[in-house]
């Protein structure tokens, strides 16, 4: 009988990864199958289609990550569309507020907390009775978004088990965009987090979105080509940004 392991992630670019007596054998994305850039949510497609290619009967062990215990897990394709025409400027305009004026940025972050609190109420029992009820006598376990990240980097290396710092950096996971992290060779202790507030990434994602792109997706042009840039080029450019983009003491 295989041991089975599988993997399920739920957030952007929704995927299913199977592992079968210690060797992956696949990951497939969601939106290959739904055909919807980026598809954010449950991945029913890619989970059927691995499922029936393998012959699985029976999971030793399901690990889910994604925006841990968030509505996201219940997205729809209809819903992921809708938000890849919805423009993200009032969302960054409405950052842009609480960066430049103290007092607001309070109430902003006071705000989201409080959204996202009642947002996710009751999702933690729903995705557990659901992850329980789809894969019955299974191992289940639940791994934050950083921490997953963190964990790539010394199982992916030659030498996985020497100590390492491990440096995390995305727009937001789990209300982190960022960790510093250690490995002792066995664990991954995750030591200074980096809070959503003080993103990089979202910097990206916002100059992605002044540029005319798509965030969450084009950021790689913005990092990338800059370098071929000639530097009076980049000049230009940072005039017309500097009266667009400010940061606050953090």
């Amino acid at each position: 009988m295989h041991q089975d392991i599988l993997g399920i992630h739920y957030g952007h670019d929704a995927t299913v990864a199977l592992i079968r007596d210690g060797v992956l054998l696949e990951a497939m994305s969601e939106e290959r199958l739904s055909r919807a850039k980026k598809h954010s949510g449950f991945p029913h497609l890619a989970l059927k289609y691995i499922i029936k290619k393998y012959s699985i009967d029976k999971v030793q062990l399901v690990t889910v990550v994604g925006h841990t215990f968030s509505p996201i897990y219940k997205k729809t394709k209809k819903e992921n569309l809708e938000e890849r025409a919805r423009s993200r400027f009032s969302d960054d305009f409405i950052r842009a507020l609480g960066a430049r004026f103290p007092l607001i940025g309070s109430v902003i972050k006071a705000r989201y907390v409080v959204l996202e609190t009642i947002r996710n109420s009751g999702m933690e029992s729903f995705i557990k009775k659901d992850i329980q009820s789809r894969f019955p006598g299974a191992a289940v376990s639940y791994i934050e978004h950083h921490h997953a990240h963190a964990w790539c980097a010394p199982l992916f290396v030659d030498n996985a088990t020497d100590k390492k710092i491990i440096l995390t950096l995305d727009g937001a996971g789990d209300m982190l965009s960022g960790t510093i992290s250690f490995f002792d060779g066995k664990e991954v202790r995750i030591d200074s987090p980096i809070p959503v507030y003080s993103s990089l990434g979202l910097l990206y994602s916002a100059i992605t979105d002044i540029l005319g792109m798509s965030r969450n997706e084009h950021e790689f042009k913005v990092m990338g080509l800059a370098p071929y840039a000639k530097a009076t080029s980049g000049e230009k450019v940072y005039e017309k940004l500097k009266k667009l983009v400010w940061f606050d003491e953090e």
